[in-house]
């Protein structure tokens, strides 16, 4: 089995560091040209957003800057075999900081979980053709993009928006305070929603929608436009970058996907945390995205094309505590209830808990249940609620076989898989596909690191993720999944 933690002296250079800001904390590590990590040069700064009632959902950019350095000066004060040749880095995706003419920063950075501008996407809505953007640039009008929340800026804090003469996601602003110099990576530039997939250009229309001009965003760099550290603060800072180079920054869907193997386009990468969310590299020409995915360019030849659900650990977490699962089946004893044939019986669950992303993007939706009779057990709540999640992972992956066609295989990581391996029989049933369960942690991380070496080693191949189980479907099953899926729909459209 692959080593992902090896020690400096069995590692083989060139070194890499990957830099993953997160939801809920910085980390760093340094990884070797395996993308192992090396020893125990890793660290982790924890953080939270500042939330409110209003939709307010933020962190202080400087704070995150101040993160990395302090990472960065804890993995660096380790012992590594070799010189630092590069430097990936991943932040969560859609981010926004408003910086003024001096450079520095207007506002926190607004996170993808900020809904202040809703008011704004339904009004752009109402003034755009939806549906032509989503194919130009792959993504929809939602809270979570940069253009409603440029106009909410506008029109909610027109003194902020007069000042500012710049606006960055966190990534590159994180790049301009560390180098000194602004760099957007065309990934990250692309979760934002206003670039056109296919040139790697701002749209026209979505700029004047937001009021501001191209020049006031930055240029959108892939990944093989790195930036020499050398004669930045960093390599001030850290004499050890001083030969490094710094890859312009990703989001952590494509790290996600880097980390746990899904290089390219013959493989699924599935994520299951708190969210869901499918993912394919494709290098092809997308003739039509099918209307529930995203795609989000990488560079002149990749495109990150799938789509995600907000409810996945979410509802495991709810159904524990809401239907008060006892704690031997909530923990340990899920292997005979989700390894059971499927049921008739079973309530019909859409987990909407916190409205619906892919595949129809209504953020007022909520979760239904149907079904459900007075000898309905806590028990088989709980399996109806987690084949709801296998079916909304089925409705995406019937999107991306339009896309892309049917995966050679399918990789899987995430927390929400660890606490119930089990669950993996009503996924692979539900998509009718084998699964590979990759043992795998700090997948994002690991992704930016990936990303590095390809830059800085571009004839290194990554260590494959050691497979820690594989689930075969039952053709019966998916049968049954599939004809379920239909009265899901039904059911959705209700929610």
């Amino acid at each position: 089995m692959p080593r992902f933690n090896i020690a400096p002296e069995d590692a083989q250079g060139p070194f890499v560091v990957g830099i993953d800001v997160g939801s809920g904390g910085t980390r760093a590590a340094v990884y070797d040209a395996g993308a192992r990590e090396v020893g125990g040069a890793k660290h982790k700064v924890l953080h939270s957003f500042t939330v409110a009632d209003d939709g307010t959902s933020t962190i202080d950019a400087d704070q995150v800057v101040a993160e990395i350095r302090t990472a960065l000066g804890v993995v660096l004060g380790e012992p590594i075999p070799g010189p630092i040749a590069a430097i990936g880095v991943d932040t969560f995706a859609s981010s926004l900081v408003a910086v003024d003419a001096a450079g520095d920063a207007l506002t926190p950075c607004i996170t993808y979980a900020d809904t202040r501008c809703h008011a704004q996407v339904a009004a752009l809505r109402e003034r755009l053709d939806e549906d032509a953007l989503h194919e130009r640039t792959g993504s929809r009008l939602h809270s979570s993009y940069t253009t409603p929340r440029l106009a909410w800026l506008r029109e909610e804090h027109p003194e902020i928006a007069g000042r500012a003469a710049r606006y960055m996601a966190l990534g590159e602003y994180a790049a301009h305070r560390l180098l000194g110099t602004a760099a957007l990576g065309t990934a990250s530039a692309a979760w934002a929603g206003m670039i056109d997939r296919r040139t790697g250009e701002y749209v026209p229309e979505l700029l004047e929608a937001a009021g501001v001009e191209a020049e006031a965003l930055g240029e959108p760099l892939d990944p093989d436009r790195a930036l020499p550290v050398a004669g930045s603060p960093l390599a001030a800072e850290f004499p050890q970058l001083a030969d490094a180079v710094w890859v312009p920054v990703i989001g952590d869907g494509l790290a996600a996907n880097l980390g746990v193997g899904a290089l390219g386009a013959g493989t699924w990468g599935i994520s299951t945390a708190t969210s869901g969310a499918i993912r394919q590299l494709l290098d092809t020409e997308i003739t039509r995205l099918p209307s529930g995915l995203w795609a989000y360019r990488v560079d002149a030849r990749r495109t990150l094309v799938g789509s995600a659900m907000s409810d996945c650990g979410r509802v495991l977490d709810w159904s524990r505590h809401q239907l008060a699962i006892p704690e031997d089946i909530a923990a340990t004893d899920t292997t005979a209830l989700f390894s059971a044939p499927p049921s008739a019986g079973t309530p019909l669950v859409v987990p909407f808990l916190s409205g619906e992303r892919g595949t129809k993007w209504r953020g007022g939706a909520r979760a239904l249940f149907a079904n459900v009779g007075a000898s309905t057990t806590a028990e088989e709540m709980f399996r109806g609620a987690m084949e709801g999640v296998a079916l909304s992972f089925l409705r995406i992956a019937d999107q991306l076989r339009e896309a892309g066609g049917e995966p050679e295989r399918i990789v899987l990581s995430g927390g929400m898989t660890e606490a119930i391996p089990a669950w993996l029989h009503l996924l692979a049933d539900a998509l009718g596909a084998p699964i590979d369960h990759v043992a795998i942690s700090r997948s994002t991380m690991r992704g930016a690191a990936v990303l590095a070496l390809e830059q800085a080693a571009p004839e290194a191949e990554p260590a494959e993720a050691p497979v820690q189980r594989t689930i075969e479907p039952v053709a019966a099953h998916t049968e049954h999944y599939r004809e379920r899926l239909v009265r899901f729909e039904a059911l959705a459209d209700l929610a």
